[in-house]
């Protein structure tokens, strides 16, 4: 197994469902959390989308859809995907432009951590 990564981050600049992740590895990729982060003074309401075989973000794929995140707030969502390979989109959306972060953590599952040398390097 590998060590967790950021894989994804965005910050909507728009109010349309957008691609937030696709897989672009070799390797399958184990999906775990994503991070939302309302970075304004306002509720913003916050959708996610998985479509496993395209980039279709609506009801039908939604994961949690038009989701109050209080101002300020945070949410997270742990344990998103689990292991998913080379197909489908994990899509996001926010009612105002700019309000909300979102970071997706993940690992691919063939990584390896880096070999530690003596006195604490990496090799």
């Amino acid at each position: 197994m590998g060590f967790r990564r950021q894989l994804a981050q965005s910050r909507p600049s728009g109010t349309s469902a957008v691609s937030l992740f696709t897989q672009n590895y070799d390797d399958p990729v184990e999906i775990g959390t994503l991070h939302i982060c309302n970075v304004t003074g306002s509720s913003v309401n916050v959708s996610v989308f998985h479509d496993i075989d395209g980039s279709t973000f609506d009801q039908t794929t939604a994961l949690i859809y038009q989701y109050p995140l209080a101002a300020n707030g945070w949410l997270d969502i742990d344990d998103l995907v689990g292991e998913w390979d080379n197909s489908g989109n994990i899509g996001i959306q926010v009612s105002i432009a700019d309000a909300a972060n979102f970071t997706l953590y993940g690992t691919a599952v063939s990584e390896t951590l880096p070999t530690l040398q003596a006195g604490g390097g990496v090799a």
